[in-house]
């Protein structure tokens, strides 16, 4: 059985988006939306994008400051997260994004490419970086169980 699990890495002006293998092992960068003025989630995007990849989950990055408190973002977040669990008809959880964008700079840089100019590349791979934790950790619990 197939679970197609998508990831987003929301942000005020830009949302990565990744999206999972059928066997929930891999994750893969998709695109970069933008963000509507109010900073909030295409939602008609959104859904198309969980159509035509067949997703059965959708897994949000939760930003949380170092010390693992919320910040400002991580309000904004949350409110994009009840919209979403209200609008979508899949499950919708999160996912502790602490470093994802920071590491997803490095690998860009490591790659030789500059991170300024590469901007949304950065927001899919934080969002890859984000659906990957998530598989993996999936991937222990049923080892565990």
């Amino acid at each position: 059985m197939t679970h197609i699990i998508l990831a987003l890495d929301i942000g005020h002006v830009r949302i990565g988006v990744a999206v999972s293998d059928a066997l929930g092992m891999l994750a893969h960068p998709v695109t970069t939306l933008k963000a509507r003025p109010d900073g909030s989630v295409p939602l008609e995007q959104l859904q198309k994008l969980i159509d035509e990849k067949g997703a059965t989950r959708l897994v949000v990055g939760l930003p949380l400051t170092l010390k693992g408190e919320k910040s400002r973002q991580t309000v904004n977040v949350e409110k994009q997260i009840e919209y979403l669990k209200k609008h979508l008809n899949i499950p919708v959880e999160t996912m502790d994004e602490r470093l994802s964008t920071r590491l997803a700079g490095e690998q860009l840089r490591a790659a030789g490419k500059k991170a300024s100019q590469n901007r949304h590349i950065i927001d899919q791979m934080a969002a890859v970086n984000i659906l990957q934790l998530y598989l993996d950790k999936q991937q222990m619990k049923r080892r565990i169980s």
